[in-house]
């Protein structure tokens, strides 16, 4: 893993417990709307509070595209419903492209 990506792995990932948007529960594990099980969930909605922590993560994101596929080769940036709508769009409005969401 490059310096750039670990420091970005880093960053992120303190951040995210910062600001408690990571939960654990070994115990019952938290259902993803794909149905898979997992005893790790990143509450997302929670980084939208943090304009200076959200601007950074789609820094990291916008970086990490353009490094290792180029802007150029999306259409389209998608994001799933709720959460993710957010994070599309702001990635979108960084790239300069167009955004889209799923349900």
């Amino acid at each position: 893993m490059s310096n750039d990506r670990q420091t970005a792995a880093r960053e992120t990932a303190k951040a995210l417990i910062e600001v408690q948007a990571v939960l654990v529960n070994v115990d019952k594990p938290f259902i993803t709307t794909a149905g898979w099980a997992s005893p790790v969930y990143i509450d997302m909605r929670k980084i939208i509070a943090f304009p200076r922590l959200r601007r950074r993560l789609v820094e990291f994101a916008t970086r990490t595209i353009e490094r290792d596929i180029g802007y150029e080769s999306l259409d389209i940036v998608a994001g799933g419903e709720t959460a993710g709508i957010p994070f599309a769009a702001w990635i979108a409005d960084s790239l300069m492209l167009p955004m889209q969401y799923v349900r």
